[in-house]
């Protein structure tokens, strides 16, 4: 009775041969985390885009009334409220512009440049007063209209103020004495007719210029307009 020996060793044999089992799979959860980062950047890009689209959109709509010239100012002339009115431009823009709600305060500041009809007022072409050169004064001069050209005087003018004779007095006989001088601010004084001319002259000969001013004993020449 041999034939069980046989059949056992088949059987282990067939044991033997059973594959392994194979081990599990890795690497899934880095895949599934790097899906949920780029999600989160997608919707992060179209956050911005959206708030981006909403700010220019806000902006560009906003306007702002702000400060105009409605009539041509001349350099140095004081700002009145007849020279004012506004315009409405579109909120954002990078600009100087004086808002509209300012007005009184710009009434009354003078402008240092020439400002055409409809110039946009701004901090730059608006002063409070010019400037006046250093070792230089200003002397106020009361003229009628024989005593100055008929081209009207404005600030930056180079002029002469010459010294003329007393009223029905007889010419010079040599060259009168003049002075070099340059217009700063210009006014008509409507009660008496005439124009106040404010002239930039040197120190050393500003009180010589104010006598002969008090007694009306000078006359205008204009010798370049100024740019």
């Amino acid at each position: 009775m041999t034939t069980t020996a046989p059949e056992k060793t088949s059987k282990r044999a067939r044991n033997a041969e059973k594959p392994a089992t194979r081990p599990a799979a890795v690497g899934q959860p880095t895949k599934s985390r790097r899906r949920v980062w780029m999600i989160a950047l997608g919707i992060t890009i179209v956050l911005i885009g959206a708030l981006m689209t909403w700010y220019v959109t806000t902006t560009t709509s906003r306007t702002v009334s702000v400060l105009t010239t409605s009539d041509n100012v001349q350099r140095g002339e004081a700002i009145t409220q007849n020279d004012l009115t506004t315009i409405t431009v579109a909120g954002g823009q990078n600009v100087d512009a004086i808002p509209a709600s300012d007005a009184a305060e710009i009434v009354g500041r003078v402008a240092s440049v020439d400002l055409p009809a409809g110039s946009l007022l701004t901090s730059g072409n608006t002063l409070d007063t010019l400037p006046v050169p250093e070792g230089s004064s200003i002397v106020g001069i009361a003229l009628n209209s024989s005593q100055l050209p008929s081209y009207r005087l404005v600030a930056g003018d180079a002029v002469r103020l010459v010294d003329t004779p007393v009223a029905q007095g007889e010419p010079p006989t040599s060259d009168p004495q003049t002075f070099d001088a340059t217009v700063f601010t210009t006014t008509y004084d409507e009660a008496n007719q005439t124009w106040i001319v404010d002239v930039v002259v040197p120190e050393r000969e500003a009180a010589s210029i104010a006598a002969r001013a008090a007694t009306q004993r000078v006359s205008i020449i204009l010798d370049s307009a100024g740019e």
